[in-house]
């Protein structure tokens, strides 16, 4: 029998997006569309660095990513239709914002002075549950204020934390996301060690090529997303357009190491299948796949066959795409960022492409949309998310029903 429908779906109404390509949600959507690359060379580092600052970040700012979260938040709202005049249920509204590592720049001030005024700050502005309560009190929602922390899944696990809260009627509107502000000497020096990082010495804009053959790995990229999600009566009650459905998800881990992946597609296969089950969708009807894609030698293959074992052979017929090649890794903020492009993408029925990819490794058996992208009248998507120390997210999207 086809999936049916809840009777009172979660929807998306008002995204707030802000990246290397943009200030805002159309500007960074209009970028990724036409192919565009956030990636540049980076002034002030030892060494050649790359990466994708989010534009309109001061640097001088003593917490940009909170900045950053309050740019992205405001767009948010005002997407949704919530204005001075027409705000959002203040007891009734969640934030669910993770920081994944916290305010950076805050911590590390507080690392160079630990007995000065950034060691106060660090408890207000460095906490990974600061961005939620930085949201809450800027906008005075009094509903559930929580920092989720999953690594590189913080975004998605974010939005599906929030859906659930909505599903349990512990809130009637959700602010969901993440942000990050990671071009420090710190976090890039890491990667660097890990062997994680592309090679940054020569041409930025072609260094991440997610399923390329002559993948190396990723470069560091900062920004933020925020959607507003409701329950779809509520929405329509105040005559809010439902831009996607939140059909479901699934959160799980693959119980492996602290950073390497486990090798075995099947944690993620299975985890695919849940969500897809726990969605009602028809796995028929999933036309796009918005992949975690970080163009190291482990993930890509990883989730092509972990999609292969979902989908068999029709695999090749879904397009997927990976951003991370325009956006650079957001890192804590890549969930829910991909998200709001896979959002994007039902909107207007088009798949952005992958960049970079010239060569299709063998082991990544998919359609990854290489160069350009194209129109597709998704009907459902998927959005994964991989995190360090075995954190997995999927989020399954639908188009939502025409309003009444």
């Amino acid at each position: 029998m086809p999936a049916t429908r809840p009777s009172d779906p979660i929807v998306v109404t008002g995204i707030g997006l802000s990246t290397a390509l943009g200030l805002d949600r159309e500007t960074v959507w209009a970028n990724l569309r036409a192919g565009r690359s956030g990636m540049r060379s980076l002034a002030g580092f030892e060494g050649p660095e790359a990466g994708a600052p989010a534009l309109g970040i001061d640097r001088s700012d003593p917490e940009p990513v909170l900045t950053l979260l309050d740019r992205v938040g405001d767009e948010a709202l005002e997407h949704a239709g919530f204005s001075v005049e027409s705000p959002a249920p203040s007891d009734r509204t969640a934030c669910l914002i993770g920081l994944s590592k916290g305010g950076l720049r805050t911590f590390a001030a507080a690392a160079r002075d630990p007995g000065g005024r950034a060691a106060i700050d660090l408890w207000t502005r460095g906490a990974p549950g600061s961005g939620a309560s930085h949201i809450a009190a800027r906008h005075r929602f009094r509903g559930p204020s929580l920092g989720p922390v999953a690594a590189c899944a913080t975004g998605l696990a974010a939005v599906l934390q929030g859906a659930e809260l909505l599903r349990r009627d512990a809130c009637d509107v959700a602010l969901v996301g993440s942000a990050d502000a990671s071009l420090e000497p710190l976090i890039l020096g890491a990667f660097r060690r890990m062997r994680a990082s592309a090679p940054s010495d020569g041409d930025p804009t072609r260094a991440i090529r997610p399923c390329d053959r002559n993948r190396a790995g990723f470069l560091v990229g900062e920004g933020g997303a925020v959607l507003v999600i409701e329950r779809a009566s509520d929405a329509r009650a105040r005559g809010a357009r439902a831009i996607v459905e939140i059909a479901g998800g699934s959160l799980g881990s693959d119980a492996f190491h602290e950073t390497n992946l486990n090798p075995d597609p099947r944690p993620l296969s299975r985890l695919i299948d849940r969500a897809i089950e726990r969605a009602g969708v028809d796995r028929d009807l999933v036309d796009h796949v918005n992949l975690h894609g970080t163009a190291t030698r482990a993930n890509d293959p990883l989730e092509a066959a972990a999609l292969g074992l979902v989908f068999g052979d029709r695999i090749l017929e879904i397009a997927c795409s990976a951003n991370k090649a325009q956006l650079g890794h957001l890192l804590g903020a890549a969930g829910s960022v991909e998200l709001a492009i896979a959002c994007l993408a039902i909107r207007d029925g088009f798949v952005p492409p992958t960049l970079n990819l010239e060569e299709l490794d063998p082991a990544c058996r998919i359609d990854a949309v290489p160069g350009v992208g194209r129109p597709v009248a998704i009907r459902a998507a998927l959005k994964l998310s991989l995190g360090f120390g075995g954190h997995l997210a999927v989020a399954v999207l639908r188009r939502p029903e025409p309003t009444p």
